[in-house]
């Protein structure tokens, strides 16, 4: 079918609100996906911190949160709930602590990721799962039945009886439940239809006109095939599938909210691009897991460039680097990216639904938590020398110096601090039971003036030697170790005995000095002993760290032995460089952070920074999990062995053993025994070809999944998919040269009441562009689409606008773009199964206002300008855009289109709002010379780029204020343009904030009248306020700022807002009316132009 291209403006918005039909997912899908973030994320939160006091037994102020039904009913103070608007839910607004009266929870704010959870799933319209929970039986024997935990096995299609239709297995498969429901396939689409479905499908392009011309001319039986072959081997392949990918991974340029760390990831890209090469190389499927999991644990033979895998990993959020979630995080992706398993939602129990215990998650956990991301990531290509590189090298080098120096200084800023106060640290210390721990630890600190995190280290430093000491003869300590040996309740009697046992026989066994110390007076109990030690320790620490005098020296050689001890690596007064950090109280720690931010800034945004591995590495030493009793670190329950899932490898699996168990995982995942991997990869892709999966929920196999369309079809692929070598391109040749896929889109009326979702297929679904192929579609038409490969992510909104594809631009997981997600973008911050598609008025009103947009039209009228007349040039924007030439109708209709409008073009209006600079002419009382600026920043205008400009110094105005010329005559002016006949008052502030100077002089003058006000701001701030004036239409209001006698120090504000008085008040504020330059209006050629881009024909797939 044909979309009519001569809908004109309105093409798109009566595509999206009325018929045009874009295929939705099966109903079911999105309430997976909402039941598993409530069980994951916040039925453990309500239950944590919400149900001990609104719950079944006790509902304080009248409120039970333990079901959405007492939610909505609410309590004393209405409902908790308003779903679908969390601003205005009691319950988010409590836990926000914007209420003004309720904060909750009592004993303190929850962590933000939990109030923004929260606050999701109010947004999501609070769905609270009514499933009912199997009881282990249950679960055991529909685990033994469900179809996807069966072995995979290859089925004979079924006997069909037409024989007219089909080239291959699957459209065997196809037909037989077509034909099972009295239904028939529809017929083949037209070429040109096919060309675009393929060309969207593999590359996320449209094909050109001579590509659509070529494949027409080609009558060979094969002539698709080589379409197909054609498109699989396009670079633009990867990109297209790459992007698909991606969604799964949870990509993004950033870590989401950190607090004060830099957000950047400064090599996430490295991922995106070896993504994108792994599919334009057709790595096999089970390499590319693997790597992925694992690459860190695989013989690399030179090549590093695999160890870029391991970003499917270290590229998600990043939880205020709350390591559970982290982890939480890293397993959810892998179990529900890979495996089609929701295992995260047995973080704090059992699932629900599925055969997944709480011991097979933290078993997972435990691998996780015995990997480590390396503070320096490895190289990935071989370092080149370019004026880049070096330049990057030298600025690192000194950002890395600061840093470096500034712990430096700390370091030994701390160690003068452990020794000239070791006294009263080793006091402390024994206090609090050498326990760094200690929950009275922060009121010891105050009670001696010592900085926690130092007196934190100090225990951790002492407790280390005292326990080095316990085993063994130790001149120093052996002493504190006979002395603590004795009961307290025998102290006083057996430390006499004691003291005098502690000259032993060998003087290499004792200090005189420490032995002295207990031989004169016995200690009356350990108390004493630690005393006498922290004086003793106090003394050897006072003497010089070297005496030059050999016969004082001698004389101190037994404190030199203690000294020593002190100061050995490793010693209680010695301070690691990776220790430094940890002892840093908040402001100190902040600053480290800027400096550090700094480097990390450069690393990710300069063009010279050479491509590092997000990788991680297994730990030295494996973590052996325990599970955490509802989720609770804080309450260790039984150990489990790190494993691969019962559900998938039996009850006498085998634990993991080679490091943390990383490489072991993927290999079980890969196994082709596995009856997940393969089918739920081969529906994924069923899925992105044919708009929804045989299995409806990408990454739900589990129980409450509905069984496939065609498990037979399902299992089929799969089988061939390992077979073919794990090949992901030999999958898409399979369903692209079946029948199934070349089918038309038409609906059929009676079809559409048997099988409203077409899950028989009996059709192709007709797709909306999702909005990467979208953006990529405008910029290939009008020929501006910038093919270079990889490298670091571009921001697709700032202005001049990148050409580069979309898949190249930069993902703020924080602060995700509204364009990305007006357009249906897959949330970063979790695996996304699917792209759950939308319509709404702002897709259209975007497109019809985008610059971006407007700025594609334009170029299209440009390269089409040299046509012989209007009919050949619309010829050539119909072939340029759609790829045909327009029908007789479509001609005659464009032709008429563009003729109107050049009649309807209105005159240039001038805008209210001017900024630009001049003088006052003082024997007129006029502005003179008004000029505008000639330089646009993005936020003010200058004279060029860079301030202090070399002519004009500083002059420049921004939406709030700006800085005066070196002289009356390069004033900043403002200029107001009346648009009707009014009587209107002025009101406003000039400001000059700076402290030094002589301050700014402000005038207001009317092109009628001359002068209105005068004033003079001078390190403060004056009203400059007009009571009334009558103004005419056209005329002009200059807000004038120029300096006295000097223009140093003279940065102003001042923006005014003009007023219009009764009858019909109006209102014009400087700041909201302050722009950068005027887009000059669209000519016809350029309105057509856009019109054709709006049409469903080019925002639609057949």
């Amino acid at each position: 079918m044909r979309w009519s291209a001569s809908l004109l403006g309105f093409g798109l918005i009566l595509g999206i609100l009325s018929n045009a039909v874009a295929e939705a997912p099966a109903p079911s899908v999105a309430g997976v996906a909402s039941t598993e973030f409530f069980e994951a994320r916040v039925r453990p939160l309500l239950v944590d911190s919400c149900i001990r006091c609104h719950g079944a037994k006790k509902q304080s102020s009248g409120l039970r949160l333990d079901s959405r039904e007492a939610m909505l009913e609410g309590g004393e103070s209405g409902a908790a709930i308003v779903p679908g608007s969390p601003d205005t839910s009691l319950l988010v607004q409590v836990v926000r602590h914007s209420h003004e009266e309720i904060k909750m929870p009592p004993k303190g704010k929850l962590p933000a990721p939990a109030i923004e959870a929260l606050a999701e799933w109010v947004t999501q319209g609070a769905p609270w799962p009514n499933g009912t929970v199997l009881t282990a039986a249950e679960k055991e024997e529909a685990t033994e039945k469900h179809w996807a935990f069966q072995p995979v096995l290859q089925v004979k299609s079924y006997p069909v009886t037409s024989q007219s239709w089909g080239t291959s297995t699957i459209d065997a498969f196809i037909l037989a439940k077509l034909e099972g429901a009295g239904m028939t396939p529809s017929g083949q689409a037209d070429k040109r239809t096919l060309i675009r479905r393929a060309s969207f499908d593999l590359t996320g392009l449209p094909p050109t006109a001579a590509e659509i011309d070529a494949f027409e001319a080609d009558q060979a039986p094969d002539a698709f095939a080589k379409v197909v072959e054609r498109l699989l081997a396009s670079p633009h392949y990867g990109e297209r599938w790459g992007r698909h990918w991606l969604d799964v991974a949870r990509y993004a340029d950033t870590k989401g909210y950190v607090f004060n760390e830099e957000r950047r990831y400064p090599y996430s890209y490295t991922y995106r691009d070896y993504v994108i090469r792994s599919f334009n190389e057709d790595r096999p499927y089970d390499q590319f897991l693997l790597q992925q999991i694992a690459a860190d644990r695989l013989p690399q033979d030179g090549n590093t460039q695999p160890l870029a895998a391991l970003g499917f990993l270290t590229v998600g959020r990043r939880f205020l680097n709350n390591q559970q979630d982290i982890i939480d995080d890293r397993i959810d992706v892998v179990t529900r990216g890979l495996l089609g398993l929701t295992v995260s939602c047995a973080r704090c129990h059992d699932h629900k639904f599925d055969p997944i215990p709480t011991a097979d998650y933290y078993s997972l956990y435990g691998v996780f938590a015995s990997s480590n991301e390396p503070a320096d990531p490895p190289l990935i290509t071989p370092a080149t020398t370019t004026s880049d590189s070096i330049a990057f090298a030298q600025e690192h080098g000194n950002r890395q110096a600061q840093v470096d120096s500034y712990l430096a200084s700390k370091r030994e800023e701390i160690q003068k601090d452990l020794g000239s106060r070791v006294e009263p640290y080793f006091l402390a210390a024994f206090d609090l039971e050498f326990n760094p721990k200690h929950p009275k630890l922060d009121d010891r600190a105050r009670s001696a003036s010592l900085p926690p995190s130092r007196l934190r280290l100090a225990i951790s430093h002492w407790k280390s030697r005292l326990d080095a000491a316990r085993n063994g003869k130790d001149p120093l300590f052996g002493p504190w170790h006979a002395f603590a040996a004795i009961p307290e309740a025998d102290f006083a009697r057996r430390a006499g005995d004691v003291a005098k046992a502690l000259a032993p026989s060998k003087p290499s066994e004792s200090n005189p000095v420490v032995v002295a110390l207990f031989s004169a007076q016995p200690p009356t109990g350990m108390k004493d002993v630690a005393t006498r030690y922290a004086a003793l320790l106090a003394k050897a620490e006072s003497k010089p760290a070297a005496r030059d005098d050999a016969k004082t020296a001698a004389e101190d050689a037994d404190w030199y032995a203690i000294r020593r001890v002190l100061h050995q690596d490793g010693g209680p007064l010695g301070v690691a460089s990776d220790e430094v950090a940890r002892t840093l109280d908040r402001e100190e720690r902040n600053h480290l952070k800027q400096l550090q931010n700094k480097v990390a800034e450069l690393s990710a945004t300069h063009p010279g920074a050479p491509p590092h591995a997000m990788v991680l590495n297994d730990a030295a030493q494996p973590v052996n999990p325990h599970i955490f009793v509802r989720g609770n670190p804080g309450r260790p329950g039984k150990p489990v062995p790190r494993q691969f899932l019962e559900v998938l490898s039996g009850a006498n699996r085998t634990p993991f053993t080679n490091g943390s168990g990383r490489l072991d995982l993927a290999k079980a995942i890969i196994d082709p025994s596995n009856p997940l991997t393969a089918r739920v990869l081969v529906n994924r892709v069923w899925m992105l070809h044919f708009g929804t999966g045989l299995v409806a929920t990408a990454s739900d196999f589990g129980l409450r999944s509905d069984p496939p369309s065609h498990p037979e079809l399902l299992d089929d692929l799969a089988t061939e998919f390992v077979r073919s070598g794990w090949s992901i391109k030999s999958l898409h040749r399979r369903m692209m040269l079946s029948s199934v896929y070349q089918q038309k889109s038409e609906n059929k009326p009676d079809y559409l009441v048997k099988d409203p979702a077409n899950r028989l297929l009996w059709r192709f679904p007709r797709r909306r562009l999702e909005f990467e192929p979208m953006r990529d579609a405008l910029l290939a038409v009008s020929g501006r689409l910038d093919d270079t490969f990889g490298g670091r992510s571009v921001d697709l909104t700032a202005s001049p606008f990148t050409t580069r594809r979309t898949v190249y631009g930069y993902i703020d997981r924080q602060n995700l773009d509204g364009v990305y997600r007006t357009f249906d973008f897959a949330s970063p911050d979790a695996t996304s199964p699917r792209r759950y598609v939308t319509t709404v008025p702002q897709q259209a009103l975007f497109l019809m206002n985008s610059p971006f947009v407007i700025e594609q039209a334009r170029q299209l009228a440009t390269t089409t300008a040299g046509a012989a007349d209007p009919e050949a040039r619309t010829r050539a924007l119909y072939r340029q855009i759609f790829g045909r030439s327009p029908e007789l109708a479509e001609l005659s209709r464009g032709v008429r289109f563009v003729e109107q409008r050049a009649n309807d073009q209105s005159p240039t209006t001038t805008e209210i709002w001017q900024a630009g600079f001049g003088g006052v002419d003082e024997s007129t009382q006029r502005v003179h010379a008004f000029a505008p600026f000639p330089h646009w920043t993005g936020t003010t205008w200058q004279f060029g780029p860079k301030i202090p400009d070399p002519e004009n110094s500083y002059l420049h105005l921004n939406a709030s204020g700006g800085h005066v010329g070196n002289d009356s005559q390069h004033a900043a002016i403002r200029r107001w343009t009346a648009p009707q006949d009014a009587t209107i008052t002025i009101d406003g502030a000039l400001a000059h904030p700076a402290k030094e100077g002589d301050g700014v002089r402000g005038r207001i003058v009317a092109s009628c009248s001359g002068i209105l006000g005068d004033w003079v701001a001078q390190h403060g701030t004056v009203s400059t306020r007009v009571e009334r004036y009558e103004v005419k239409a056209g005329e002009t209001i200059d807000f004038v700022v120029d300096g006295r006698s000097n223009p140093s120090f003279d940065s102003f504000s001042w923006s005014p807002i003009v007023r219009k008085l009764a009858p019909a008040p109006v209102e014009w504020k400087a700041t909201a009316g302050f722009q950068g330059p005027a887009t000059p209006p669209l000519t016809p050629w350029e309105e057509y132009a856009q019109v054709l881009l709006l049409t469903n024909e080019f925002m639609f797939v057949d």
